[in-house]
This record gives C-alpha cells, structure tokens and sequence, in this order.
C-alpha cells in the first residue's frame, strides 16, 4: 500500500476515534454517567454484538423448549388413553388397563415421541448454553436450562446449575423448591431435605401465614424425609399438608401416613415389605423371601415382625420348601395364642394339603399325623381331618367309628358329611350292629 494511502487510512481511524469519543450522551444523561452504564452492561450482557446473539439463541431455545413440552404432553396421552396400536397386543383391554395403571412399557408411537421430545429439549438445552457462553449474567436463560435439564432429567447438570443460581439468589422459595426436587429425583436426599426446608422457611418469612406456603412443599419435604429415614420428622410434615390438604390430596397424604406408621415409623420395614410383595407379583419367590427376612430384621413391632413372618411361611409352603413354610406357621402359631383366625385357617388348610400330598406319595404313617395335626388347629375344615383319618383307619373298626362319629360334631360339606356317613354304615355292618347300620343308611340315603 503506498504511504499516502496508509497515512489518509491512518488520519480517517483517528478521525473516528475522536467523533466517537466526543459523541455525546443520550438525552438527560451526563457523559460519566453513561460511561457507568456502559461498563456496567458490558459486566451484565457482554458485548452489545453478544447480547444480540445470546437473545436469538435463548428465542430459539424457548421455541425448542416448548416444543419438547408439547411432545412429552402428546406420549403421556398416549399412555392414558393406549391410543397406539402396540398397546392392545396383550389383549384389547388388557392392554388398555396395563397402559392406565402402572405399566412401564411404552408402546411404539408413546416411544417415537418421547424421542422426538427429547431431540428437541436437547437443542433447546445447547441453545441456552451457548446464550449464557455469550452472556453470562442471563438470569432468565439460566433458569430455562436448568427447567430444561429437569425435562432430560439429567439431574446432576440441573442441581449443579440451581446450586449456582441460588449463590446469588437465595431468598427465592421457589428456587430452593426446584433445587429440592432435582435433588430429590437425582437421589441426592440429604440436599433434597435442605432445599425443601429452605423454601418453606424463606416462604414463612415472606408471607407471615403458614397458610400461604404452596402444600407441595411440605408433601415433598416430607417425601425427602422418608428418604433418609427419619420418620418422626417426615410424620410432621405430612400431618401439617393434611389441614392444608383439598381432598383428593387428603385422600392421598393419609395413605402415606398410614404407610409410614404401619410399623410404627419403621420405613425400612416398610419398604422390605413393599419388595416383597413386588417380587411375588413377578414371580421371583427368591427375592420375595429374602425382602421378608430381610423385613423380620428390622420390624419395630412383634405384630409386623408376626405379619411377615406369616406371609413368609404361606410363600414357603406355596413357592419354597413346604416343610419349611409348615415349621414357620407352627412355631408362629403357638407363639401367639390369639392368633388372627386368617393365620389358624391357613395353617390348617396347609396341613391339610401337605396330608395329601404325601398320601399320593403312599406315606400313609407320615400323611396320618398332619390329618391329625389339622383336627387339632380351629379351622373351617378341622372335620374334615377327622373324615380323613377314619377313612384311613377304615380296617380298624373301632378307630374308623371314633373318628368319623368326630367328624360329624363339626361343620362338613356334603360330600364329607355323606363319607363319614359310608364310613360308619361300613363298619357298624363289620361289627354286626344291624341297627347303627341302618341309621347311618337312612342318613345316607335322605341326603343324596
């Protein structure tokens, strides 16, 4: 470039400089002033050519967030109304009824959408990143990433990203809330607890009436509370949701409150429990007998350690080792000597089908003493052990007679009652008592 070109080049940047520097300030404001401002905003939004940027990626990320929410709203009516076809491949209803409560599957079209939304939280989260890369004090942008995270439940990024909003605003209720619940669902429960506490301290001395904290924070803290086993503290919580609670969430808070207490606050109990029944719904009777040992363990109260203990032997005998489910029953049992009738009922009908299980199996010594050790548990069918024995004493005159003539001092069906009637019409005709033969024949013979 020849020098006179250079040096006009050179005069005309200075040129501007000047003009720029003696620009003057906006209307009504003085030059120091709007130097303060400048400085200030730079501090806040970056560059003005930045500030324009981060604005059309967080306009762009809103479009992709709401996006993703009209998805994720179209696979949750998928899923209650088991529109898609998938859905019916069980069986017409059955699937629709799977779908509506508590299925996990997802149907193909519910499956396409969930990815649809998720793409398009995905772009949106990227977009409010690099809204904040350009302008990091974007207070808005920050909260719609971390509500974007929420959606992906990617939970460490969302407590991470309110843990940093919260440094600078920690008088927002609302904000302690979000952080508690990430917390929460990312299992993080100690924080949880801390987060859910706060928003409802910062809510009281907002408002000044307890009346006006939102319930949910109270239902949710005392969620985190049964997450870290302190049941006293959870207990409080929800009791205090219960006078703010409308119905339907009454209906529910109480439920869990009796959850709670079903072991005198003993959520690990509980929760054994809870496993067990699960893993019997699916068929793994391992598990489930290990969820209920595991219960025994830990039970606060002899009648749940009682009520497992119960369930236990009945899974045993049904899915285990009989004998193992029959020894549980007996030592509970005599253990308690007012048993609830469900438990004596059982036993006895347990004993009972063990009897015949190893009648089948030609142990006829052995099958004899558990028909005699059900005639001695107060159970509906305790005559019928007794009709069992006299037909298997049917060569010993005297026993059959016994044993039958006992079957008849209890309730019998008709069928048993007809065949301690043949038992004793049997042997009185062997003994030559013509008399009692007949008896028993016009007894026979009037009940057909």
């Amino acid at each position: 470039m020849p020098r006179f070109t250079i040096a006009v080049f050179v005069c005309l940047a200075l040129s501007a400089v000047g003009l720029a520097a003696k620009t003057p300030p906006p209307a009504g404001l003085d030059s120091l002033t709007q130097k303060e401002a400048d400085s200030l905003s730079k501090a806040l939004f970056g560059e003005k050519h930045d500030e324009d940027r981060a604005q059309k990626e967080f306009a762009n990320g809103q479009e992709d967030f709401r996006a993703g929410e009209v998805f994720l709203a179209e696979a949750d009516s998928l899923r209650r109304t088991g529109a898609d076809t998938t859905l019916r491949k069980p069986g017409g209803v059955i699937g629709f009824f799977k779908q509506n409560f508590g299925d996990s599957s997802l149907t193909s079209g519910e499956l396409e959408t969930r990815k649809r939304a998720e793409a398009a939280l995905r772009r949106a989260a990227k977009e409010f990143e690099r809204a904040l890369e350009l302008s990091p004090g974007f207070f808005e942008a920050e909260l719609w990433l971390a509500a974007t995270y929420d959606r992906l439940k990617e939970w460490n990024k969302s407590i991470a990203l309110y843990r940093e909003i919260l440094n600078k605003r920690q008088g927002e209720d609302r904000l302690w809330f979000n952080y508690g619940y990430a917390c929460l669902q990312g299992g993080q429960y100690e924080k949880a607890v801390n987060g859910f506490e706060q928003a409802i301290r910062i809510s009281m001395l907002v408002s000044a009436d307890s009346a006006k904290i939102p319930n949910r924070y109270r239902t949710f803290a005392g969620e985190a509370f049964l997450r870290t086993y302190q049941d006293r503290l959870a207990l409080e919580r929800f009791q205090q949701a219960l006078v703010y609670a409308d119905s339907v969430e009454a209906a529910e808070i109480r439920r869990t409150i009796e959850w709670v207490l079903w072991d005198d606050g003993g959520i690990a109990t509980v929760e054994y429990r809870d496993a067990a029944y699960a893993a019997e719904n699916e068929q793994r009777w391992n598990d489930a007998r290990q969820a209920y040992l595991g219960g025994q363990s830990v039970a606060r109260t002899q009648r749940v350690k009682d009520e497992l203990s119960y369930r236990l032997a009945l899974l045993e005998f049904q899915h285990g080792t009989r004998t193992d489910g029959l020894a549980r029953m007996k030592a509970l049992i005599e253990s308690q000597p007012e048993a609830p009738p469900e438990y004596r009922e059982n036993y006895g009908k347990m004993l009972f089908a063990y009897a015949q299980m190893l009648e089948q199996e030609r142990d006829k010594r052995t099958c004899l003493s558990y028909f005699l050790q059900a005639t001695k548990i107060n159970w509906s069918g305790q005559g019928a052990g007794f009709v069992e024995i006299a037909r298997i004493a049917a060569n010993d005159l005297d026993s059959a007679i016994e044993h039958a003539t006992k079957a008849l001092q209890y309730p019998l069906t008709t069928e048993q009652q007809r065949a301690a009637y043949r038992i004793l019409e049997d042997a009185y005709r062997a003994k030559g008592n013509w008399e009692m033969m007949k008896r028993y024949r016009q007894l026979l013979e009037s009940n057909p």
